[in-house]
């Protein structure tokens, strides 16, 4: 059989079953870390052990994924920062209330510091996502500008000129500035019209300079 044939005889790559079991061993993990702070090593072990079986699962035993374009990796970074928020959660509750480190506290003072260590955490992850943004600033402006430029030429507008007014700086209060009957910037931009015949022309004489090119560079060809 062909390559194709005997990839359509393997199973298919599940991308849910993958994400779905890093998940559950991200809450088993976290969870309850401070219970047990050994079983963390363990799944940091056991996660390597999953790479490298996915990786040669991937490579061997399942059908070649199909690519597919995806603006973010939702919905599983919300789930994973609800799994985050729970395992902050659990684990101060199992540090504060469970502990023998605050057995001789009263109730009043575990809130307290219940309230106080739940605030600054979420403080200090809003804080880290305002730093470090998952899109950063400069990506944002690039894309809008991509956006206004493909709105521009698909509507056809004009751009306006910007003009520059330096020449006026240093010239003297009593100096005269001259002043012409139309406008040095204005321009008459031609509409843009869809014509076959001119890109037809356009793209033979691109093939002919690539071809005088190559013929150049590779005399013998």
């Amino acid at each position: 059989m062909s390559t194709g044939e005997q990839q359509a005889k393997k199973e298919k790559y599940s991308n849910f079953e993958n994400f779905d079991e890093m998940l559950i061993t991200h809450g088993f993990a976290t969870l309850f870390a401070v219970g047990s702070p050994w079983v963390c090593a363990a799944t940091l072990l056991a996660v390597f052990v999953e790479i490298w079986v996915d990786m040669k699962s991937l490579l061997e035993n399942r059908q070649r994924p199909m690519p597919a374009r995806a603006r973010s990796n939702e919905p599983w970074t919300t789930a994973f920062d609800i799994y985050g928020m729970l395992a902050a959660f659990t684990n101060v509750v199992l540090l504060i209330f469970g502990s023998e480190e605050y057995a001789s506290w009263t109730m009043t003072e575990k809130i307290i510091l219940f309230v106080f260590l739940e605030h600054l955490i979420f403080g200090a992850h809003l804080a880290l996502q305002i730093v470090f943004p998952e899109v950063p600033t400069n990506v944002e402006l690039l894309q809008l500008k991509q956006e206004t430029v493909i709105h521009r030429c698909v509507e056809g507008i004009k751009v306006e000129h910007n003009q520059d007014f330096s020449m006026f700086r240093n010239r003297g209060a009593g100096e005269a500035i001259e002043v012409f009957e139309f406008d040095m910037l204005e321009v008459d931009e031609v509409e843009l019209e869809l014509s076959l015949k001119q890109s037809g022309a356009a793209v033979y004489q691109g093939v002919v300079e690539e071809g005088n090119s190559l013929r150049t560079m590779l005399p013998g060809l």
